[in-house]
């Protein structure tokens, strides 16, 4: 099978960059794949496709990033986290959140799905060089101090010494999140808004938002719209359309769409897509629509929706149950 130019499967092997093991000789730690190299000057649209293995609990990789924002979605097994001074069980599901110099450690109860995508890291810059030299020099990977030189090349990680860590739920853990406890939430025609991560926790860059969706929802998009695109499909089916070609996005699928091409989306069952690009500013798009709509004479303006969208980067034309 080869690759779509839009639809991702991140379970096809055809879509993996740079697959590499990483780990001792004695215990394998992690089937790691890049899936994206990150764009432009915040490295946007980032994707990592790892399953990580157990290792020893008592051997916790304490770490902070200088730089870049991690998200991590849980999609099979289970793994603890620790995060400012707390442990906690986090279960398929969740997503986790990291920010910069927010130090944390990760141990794994069993086989685990880790969805990893990344906004101004340089986690993946090197992927392409790293299999080269893999390629020319096969024994690299035994060297003792081979991960060391790889984390040492990102520039911008710290280890750090283990912390105290006391027991408690994941969603006492700031680092947890999920869709069932969003920061934000907005009622729309066919589809609610739910708010994941805030543009303020970002550094300004983006946020990022699930789109919960009834069967029959649809949106299309500007003719020609002027940002690149990425979504996560973690439930149901979704029917895209990119310019002429018609394909369904299913759980476990990434769909890039690129500057410029029409699209639209119908839902076909009950489904859940993240923006994982997150550019346009929808938590204060809408904020404002929600006052506009109270408003009854502010209503009936069809025009300021529009201006709404054009000050917030919203480029979706219209949107609602089929």
């Amino acid at each position: 099978m080869s690759k779509h130019p839009y639809l991702i499967d991140l379970n096809d092997p055809e879509n993996w960059i740079n697959p590499q093991v990483l780990g001792s000789p004695e215990r394998k730690g992690e089937d790691q794949r890049t899936i994206n190299i990150g764009e432009g000057v915040h490295r946007l649209f980032c994707v990592t496709d790892s399953v990580m293995y157990p290792g020893d609990p008592d051997k916790v990789h304490f770490h902070e990033h200088h730089a870049g924002y991690e998200y991590f979605f849980v999609d099979s097994g289970g793994m603890d986290i620790y995060s400012d001074g707390k442990k906690a069980y986090v279960a398929p599901g969740n997503i986790i959140f990291f920010q910069p110099y927010q130090a944390h450690g990760m141990t794994f109860r069993e086989p685990t799905k880790y969805r990893g995508f990344f906004h101004d890291m340089k986690n993946s810059d090197t992927a392409m060089e790293r299999a080269i030299l893999r390629k020319n020099r096969p024994d690299v990977v035994k060297l003792p101090d081979y991960m060391a030189r790889f984390v040492a090349s990102q520039h911008d990680t710290t280890n750090r010494e283990p912390f105290v860590c006391v027991e408690a739920q994941a969603e006492e853990v700031r680092a947890v999140r999920n869709i069932a406890r969003p920061l934000d939430q907005f009622k729309l025609d066919g589809v609610v808004m739910k708010m994941i991560t805030a543009r303020w926790e970002n550094g300004g860059v983006n946020e990022m938002w699930a789109a919960e969706m009834e069967p029959g929802f649809r949106a299309e998009w500007v003719e020609y719209p002027t940002e690149n695109e990425m979504y996560y499909v973690t439930a149901g089916e979704i029917k895209f359309k990119v310019y002429d070609e018609e394909f369904t996005a299913y759980p476990e699928c990434v769909v890039k769409i690129p500057i410029f091409a029409s699209h639209s989306i119908e839902a076909v069952k009950s489904s859940v897509m993240y923006d994982i690009g997150g550019l346009t500013r929808w938590h204060a798009l809408l904020q404002d629509r929600s006052a506009i709509i109270n408003d009854p004479a502010r209503a009936k303006d069809g025009e300021l929706m529009k201006k709404l969208k054009a000050k917030y980067g919203c480029q979706i034309e219209s949107y609602g149950m089929k």
